[in-house]
């Protein structure tokens, strides 16, 4: 299968979703996120902020927030994925023409150059148990993941976060596509060493 034809199957899944099902079914993967040795180990969360017909990750974020620590969200600018730090009066944020929430540009900034001790919940259409991601064909995340890595910033975890369905055999991958450190869905975590 292609990256095109899995994307298209992937997507058409998740439409078929309630959006309660994806709520409740949300709530299960972020207690199976919180319960990995990463998050443990973590004083900050980079999360994506979920668009519609995907895992909502409102109540990860809130977990995080409300343990201590820091929560870093995505912002893309000029095609390049930074993370800002989600203050604590940031309140309902607007949405994109894709209806992702779009982060305030002078909120603080994430370094990568700090991300040890960061861990990483990456979105994505499909995902393997040999830490390979589908994303939606931009590059955005990877981009982020490998220029982290080379900015020395090798301490962070990078978890793939999303439902059972995602989990598929094989996701099709190149070189540039950067692996993740596991998988976590609301019915299991996959983690690799």
């Amino acid at each position: 299968m292609t990256k095109a034809e899995m994307r298209r199957r992937m997507t058409e899944l998740l439409a078929s979703l309630s959006q309660n099902e994806i709520a409740r079914r949300s709530a299960a993967a972020a207690r199976r996120f919180m319960d990995t040795e990463a998050w443990s180990r973590s004083d900050t969360i980079l999360c994506f902020l979920s668009m519609p017909r995907e895992l909502d990750t409102d109540g990860l974020i809130a977990a995080a927030r409300a343990s201590g620590r820091r929560v870093a969200v995505p912002r893309i600018e000029g095609g390049v994925i930074r993370f800002l730090f989600l203050p604590p009066d940031a309140g309902t944020l607007p949405r994109d023409a894709w209806g992702i929430p779009v982060p305030d540009p002078a909120w603080e900034p994430f370094d990568p150059r700090d991300a040890r001790g960061a861990l990483v919940a990456a979105p994505g259409l499909a995902f393997d148990r040999a830490g390979n991601r589908l994303g939606r064909g931009k590059g955005f995340y990877d981009g982020f993941l490998r220029s982290a890595r080379a900015a020395g910033g090798a301490g962070f975890t990078a978890i793939g976060l999303c439902l059972s369905e995602q989990i598929v055999e094989e996701v099709p991958h190149t070189e540039r596509d950067e692996r993740l450190q596991g998988v976590v869905s609301d019915l299991e975590s996959v983690l690799l060493s």
